[in-house]
């Protein structure tokens, strides 16, 4: 039986056996702010279930727009198969739209079949400790539960050894994690953490399995950040708008405009407001890359904008993705350059003010033996072409620890500077075949000393980019 036979059967088999009663009514002191909330946001929350062989994986998730599109933990699909679960709904295949496993966040898509509002996306900048938060998800596999509790820290640095640690490591640039008491257990990963205004403002990532009610999330604010490169609509279908909006803003806020681009062309300009596009209206920045999404090539969207003059119509054009330019290497040789300066940073420098105490040819990324004799205290920077292979979407991961830039040309493309232990960085790319001139710029501070380059095409598997090194042998 298919994993949709097997989970709806008794699902559909439960529903049929059980009367339900009718809910408290509105005056009843039965109805606190806690059960409004949960009646607000209930038939948003998602019960995930993933297939991976024999072995089926529950999850949770959150509905985050209309069209179907659903956020999870990276960790919860694997990029396996599977469906997804809302409250009073049979369960829906989902495909997966986009995956940032550095940051653990996946989204789907799985449509309901019924009109479902989704959940609202608030900000996590202003969080307070002991403010009340509802835990919102799949626990064992049982469907959508509720549990409730506070904020135990809004910003907590989760792979920290003590406060004594976090107290030195003021220059640190890990990601933070908010801290919640709710009870969390196992399927509660990739559902909502919600306020007592309905907003989901976080997403139950992991718990301390040796305490009690320590469990964590990841901040709203950097999922809207990231919610820009797991839409990618550009990207994955291959046009261009010119336009960068703000991921934290409430309304589609233009803040950059490509110089020539088609968004320039169409007359738009920074701050301005995106309102309306082919007489639908936009609610957020999410609604402006859902519809993308749902575009090609050479469409023509009709917009309103509100700007500094008022409300005006423009129609942008989509024209075809600009990729980075690549160039054909008359006598490409294996490795990068590279160079060596020594010195203490907390940040990667600028390699041009520095000394250059060495330099040669890298084959593999091999920062001990480029560094030597040094251990700490010192930068690294590299310089070459990336080949790359084939037409198609890419994705480009650093690991560094310190810090590391990855740039392709004078463009900075994957930021993953300042002090922290080895975490990785990643983007969506669109090359064509070729070779992209390319540089990564590395430091390391004390301790430990890390620094790898992957590329991952259309879904294979990510594996080291440092066959693809090259520099030109003239």
């Amino acid at each position: 039986m298919s994993l949709r036979g097997i989970i709806a059967l008794p699902l559909i088999l439960c529903l049929a056996a059980i009367n339900l009663p009718a809910p408290p009514e509105k005056g009843s002191p039965r109805h606190t702010p806690i059960v409004r909330v949960v009646q607000k946001t209930e038939h948003a929350v998602a019960a995930l279930f993933s297939q991976q062989g024999n072995v089926l994986n529950m999850g949770s998730g959150s509905l985050i727009h209309s069209d179907g599109y659903v956020l999870t933990n990276d960790h919860v699909i694997g990029g396996n198969p599977g469906v997804v679960l809302f409250k009073d709904q049979d369960p829906i295949n989902y495909s997966i739209v986009g995956r940032i496993p550095e940051k653990d966040l996946c989204l789907l898509r799985a449509k309901p079949p019924k009109a479902t509002k989704p959940l609202r996306l608030g900000r996590s900048n202003d969080l307070v400790t002991g403010e009340p938060i509802l835990c919102a998800g799949n626990p064992g596999g049982r469907g959508i539960v509720y549990s409730s509790g506070i904020i135990s820290s809004p910003n907590f640095m989760l792979t920290a050894p003590n406060a004594l640690a976090v107290h030195y490591l003021r220059h640190d640039v890990r990601d933070r994690f908010i801290q919640f008491d709710a009870a969390s257990n196992q399927g509660n990963s990739g559902g909502a953490l919600i306020n007592a205004l309905g907003e989901q403002i976080g997403v139950v990532s992991n718990k301390s399995p040796g305490e009690e009610n320590i469990n964590f999330a990841i901040p709203i604010d950097r999922v809207r950040q990231n919610l820009v490169e797991l839409f990618s609509p550009e990207i994955r279908k291959g046009f261009e708008t010119g336009i960068s909006m703000d991921p934290l803003a409430r309304k589609v806020k233009v803040i950059k405009v490509e110089e020539s681009g088609p968004a320039a062309k169409a007359g738009i300009q920074v701050d301005d407001l995106i309102l309306v596009i082919n007489g639908k209206v936009l609610q957020g920045p999410i609604d402006w890359m859902a519809t993308l999404l749902d575009h090609k090539v050479g469409d023509e969207l009709k917009l309103t904008l509100d700007g500094e003059n008022g409300k005006r119509e423009a129609t942008l054009k989509l024209t075809p993705y600009r990729e980075p330019e690549t160039i054909e290497l008359k006598n490409p040789q294996a490795g990068l350059r590279f160079k060596v300066c020594f010195g203490s940073f907390v940040k990667v420098p600028d390699m041009a003010e520095q000394k250059v105490a060495k330099e040669g040819i890298a084959r593999a990324l091999d920062i001990v033996a480029m560094a030597e004799p040094k251990t700490d205290d010192y930068a690294i920077s590299l310089k070459g072409f990336l080949k790359i292979p084939k037409d198609g979407t890419y994705r480009l991961i650093i690991n560094s620890d310190d810090g590391g830039v990855v740039r392709i040309g004078d463009e900075i493309v994957l930021d993953n500077d300042g002090l922290h232990p080895a975490q990785d960085a990643g983007r969506l790319f669109r090359f064509s075949k070729g070779f992209v001139p390319i540089r990564i710029d590395y430091f390391e501070a004390q301790g430990d000393a890390a620094l790898s380059f992957d590329i991952e095409f259309a879904g294979e598997e990510r594996q080291s980019a440092a066959p693809l090194f090259f520099h030109d042998g003239d």
